[in-house]
């Protein structure tokens, strides 16, 4: 069947009923929004979190569905283009003394700052950790001797590391949810590049709308595996 006559959304509304499943089913079954589910099925791709992330939830409806994720793709390519990248123009260099003058009241301030902060390090003290933990120590007379008792404290747990999500190459959707993919949600939303997002859950469950574009540490371990720009699925 020729694309511009294939109704992607019809079609995958029609394939969701009659496997008998309702949004909410469906939601659980790819873990994706229903509300997101339900804008594919009315072909509001204006509704989705952007072109990219619009065709990687298409590819992963169809798949669930057991329909054909390329045909579904290609016919939501034929509907929806990728868009002409704008020429940038170079942006005019404007000389003068407006400019040095500027310049240098920055480099004061830049100055009076660096010396505002030295002075406050120099009078900030911390207590070593040792010190800071160590419980007084009691004194007691019995039978006419002195001992000296000491209570012990149990040491805190160490909590695990956050783990650390940051869009180094591009931009990158993300649903993070706790402990699991049917946990609560933590975050949802667009890691813009250049941006880094930090979840101190012991267990993360985290869907990557393109995790080519990202790199994710717990503590000093990198998490790996996130290449591509088709979803992935990570618990770290």
């Amino acid at each position: 069947m020729d694309g511009a006559l294939f109704d992607v959304g019809a079609s995958l509304a029609a394939a969701r009923e009659t496997r008998g499943l309702s949004l909410a089913d469906a939601e659980r079954l790819t873990c994706i929004r229903a509300r997101y589910l339900a804008a594919l099925e009315r072909s509001d791709f204006d509704a989705l979190p952007g072109r990219t992330y619009a065709r990687a939830f298409l590819r992963t409806y169809a798949a669930a569905l057991d329909l054909e994720p390329d045909r579904f793709v290609a016919a939501f390519e034929e509907v929806v283009p990728e868009p002409d990248e704008p020429l940038a123009l170079p942006s005019p260099r404007r000389r003068g003394p407006g400019r040095r003058a500027a310049a240098a009241a920055v480099l004061v301030a830049a100055v009076v700052g660096a010396v505002a902060w030295a002075a406050s390090t120099r009078t900030s003290r911390t207590l070593p950790p040792q010190a800071a933990s160590r419980p007084p120590a009691h004194r007691s007379a019995v039978l006419g001797t002195r001992h000296t008792t000491r209570t012990h404290v149990a040491p805190t747990p160490a909590r695990p590391a956050p783990l650390v999500l940051t869009a180094t190459r591009g931009d990158c959707w993300l649903l993070v949810r706790r402990g699991g993919a049917t946990g609560p949600v933590l975050y949802e939303g667009m890691l813009y590049q250049g941006q880094t997002k930090r979840f101190a859950a012991p267990r993360v469950w985290v869907r990557l709308g393109a995790p080519g574009m990202v790199d994710a540490h717990r503590g000093a371990t990198r998490v790996a595996g996130l290449t591509g720009a088709d979803p992935v699925d990570v618990t770290a």
